[in-house]
């Protein structure tokens, strides 16, 4: 399915110029183009997924915020994002260094003393092998970070706005007569989701070859605005806007795409010293 559609108004008449047809299949091809490495990975899963699979905002809501245990098989990927590739790039890497240095405040405490009534009398966190299990009985922190504003590269185009949370791995001791945490480890990892809720959403302006930097879609939307058929082609030729809707015409009509969760793997790593210890 074309997602492109041209037409120029010369002189008052219509006139046909021929333009390059850009498939929305093709955009992870563009990416790697660019020199992306994820977003297509994470693109090229969503096209695979057959039938076509549309996440409602209730169900998406459920599946952020309800019990990850619910999250079946087929609606999570686990294995394209790596929290490596993701400390390539600055937003992550700032909101990691604030999460390993802030996980235990008062509202983190409290979260992990939640955690562990969950557990009755087996006082030990974060020995799950999955990572639902890990998200529904081992987290005790998280960030939602990304904005619209930030460098259009392969993390805005994998993960964008995304949500980093904070497990431990430990168990309750005793310590002068009190209940206590003992870290052994706390593990950092992305959960997102990778859907098309809400139609008009703008994903950027594509061709075969890439995306327009933020600077060039403002030229191009007001060309496009004002009608001026002639100059988008001289300037823009092959290039259309992607929307949301774009991605359920496409289900549509060919069955295939499956909106989706996706996890990265998990960072396990040493608690700072003052963390070793938490007093419950």
């Amino acid at each position: 399915m074309s997602i492109l559609k041209t037409k120029t108004v010369k002189g008052g008449e219509k006139t046909e110029i021929e333009m390059d047809i850009f498939y929305l299949n093709q955009i992870p091809d563009a990416m790697e183009k660019m020199g992306w490495e994820m977003a297509p990975k994470l693109m090229r899963h969503w096209f695979n997924t057959k039938p076509a699979y549309t996440f409602t905002e209730e169900v998406k809501t459920k599946y952020v915020r309800g019990k990850a245990i619910d999250i079946p098989d087929e609606r999570i990927n686990d294995s394209i994002i790596k929290m490596e590739w993701a400390m390539k790039y600055k937003q992550p890497k700032d909101v990691m260094s604030v999460l390993i240095n802030g996980w235990a405040s008062s509202a983190g405490i409290e979260q992990l003393k939640i955690q562990l009534k969950k557990e009755g009398v087996n006082k030990e966190l974060g020995y799950e092998k999955d990572i639902r299990e890990i998200d529904t009985f081992s987290v005790v922190n998280s960030r939602r970070f990304g904005s619209k504003f930030d460098t259009i590269d392969d993390w805005y185009g994998a993960m964008g706005n995304s949500n980093m949370k904070v497990a431990v791995k430990g168990y309750v001791d005793k310590l002068n007569g009190k209940d206590v945490f003992v870290t052994e480890q706390i593990g950092i990892y992305l959960k997102d989701t990778y859907d098309f809720v809400g139609a008009t959403e703008p994903l950027g302006i594509w061709s075969k070859n890439g995306i327009l930097d933020k600077v060039s879609s403002v030229d191009y939307a007001a060309l496009y605005a004002t009608g001026s058929w002639m100059a988008l082609w001289v300037k823009y030729n092959g290039y259309v806007p992607v929307i949301n809707d774009s991605f359920r015409k496409w289900q549509k009509k060919y069955n295939e795409g499956g909106d989706f969760i996706v996890y990265s793997d998990v960072l396990w790593m040493n608690p700072l010293p003052q963390h070793k210890i938490i007093n419950l």
